[in-house]
């Protein structure tokens, strides 16, 4: 079923993947010093961060608790004498918390400059080009890693400045080059069109890195980390139990906000997995639903149609909505081979 929407919110999304998009982010920044910051990161973290690595290298890694579970996924810019580090949305304070729970010796300071610091996300197939074209004087520009594949297609770059009319200037130099400034809801529902996995919904101390897709912000060749032990074996006896999947949803838009806490289940009515989040896919004349969510290992199959069955409380068994993986993400890419390979 489908149903029409509104016409300026499907020319946004039009905007952000078929041209490019440009609209604040709302990430936490921390700012770290010291002179075993980078080697800190490195020994608690699931990927490399090389000590010895050049300023400007970005690297994309995980936090995990003792037993394995997603504290938050963490960009790490390098930026010579110090570090800024791009925490999910609200998670600064969690990550300083990780971080200083296993602080002993070592020379570092962590500041949250958040609110201090303007940050912009630019993305879509044109943004690379857009960015050529304007002045980037007072920006710090990121490239993020990402899925090789998907970087091609959807180019994207964090902006960050410590003057807000630094980002004001840029931001509006990008506009009229030809981006869109989209909103906060637009930007969300990109988000789960690109099977970004958010903190709170798709992470948390609930999963593991291996389950939310990002194998290839894992390190297997690289020395201990926090949780390594409890990775490695997951990964090596193949004892994942569920993955990050992308849905689609035979439903009224009008159910989307129902959808996210639904069970999935098979025909047979055993539990298969579970809804994070759902949107509505805007478009000038109908729309449809999409979403993520996690499925038990057997039954993930790109194609495979799951039954949708209400969160207790919002409603009352079946709901009629037929839920279709679509596909099986790993936002930055596959294992990464060992050295030699």
């Amino acid at each position: 079923m489908t149903t029409t929407i509104d016409a300026h919110t499907a020319e946004e999304f039009r905007a952000a993947t078929e041209r490019a998009a440009v609209y604040p982010d709302d990430s936490g920044i921390l700012l770290l010093t010291g002179e075993d910051a980078r080697d800190l990161l490195n020994r608690l973290s699931t990927n490399l961060i090389d000590p010895e690595a050049p300023a400007g290298e970005v690297a994309v890694t995980v936090l995990t608790s003792d037993r394995g579970r997603i504290v938050d996924l963490v960009y790490v810019i390098h930026c010579g004498d110090h570090q800024v580090v791009l925490t999910s949305p609200g998670q600064q304070q969690n990550v300083t918390d990780f971080l200083d729970k296993y602080t002993i010796m070592e020379d570092l300071e962590v500041e949250d400059i958040t609110e201090k610091t303007s940050l912009l996300r630019l993305t879509g197939p044109d943004a690379a080009e857009l960015l050529g074209r304007v002045s980037d004087d007072g920006i710090l520009v990121v490239e993020p890693p990402t899925d090789p594949d998907e970087s091609e297609r959807m180019p994207t770059r964090y902006l960050l400045a410590d003057d807000p009319e630094d980002a004001a200037r840029i931001a509006a130099d990008l506009e009229a080059a030809g981006a869109a400034s989209i909103s906060a809801a637009t930007a969300e529902t990109l988000r789960i069109a690109q099977a970004r996995p958010a903190h709170g919904s798709e992470m948390s101390d609930t999963y593991n890195p291996l389950e939310a897709g990002l194998i290839g912000a894992i390190d297997f060749h690289k020395g201990c980390y926090i949780g390594q032990e409890v990775i490695a074996r997951l990964d090596t006896y193949h004892k994942v139990q569920k993955y990050l999947v992308s849905l689609s949803f035979d439903a009224d838009p009008a159910q989307a906000g129902t959808l996210p806490g639904s069970r999935l289940v098979n025909d047979e009515g055993a539990a298969m997995g579970l809804v994070t989040s759902a949107t509505v896919v805007p478009s000038a004349g109908d729309a449809s639903i999409i979403g993520l969510g996690y499925v038990r290992t057997a039954a993930v199959q790109v194609g495979g149609a799951l039954r949708v069955v209400a969160e207790e409380g919002n409603g009352d068994g079946d709901t009629g909505v037929t839920a279709r993986i679509t596909a099986q993400p790993l936002l930055f890419g596959g294992e990464k081979p060992g050295p030699g390979r």
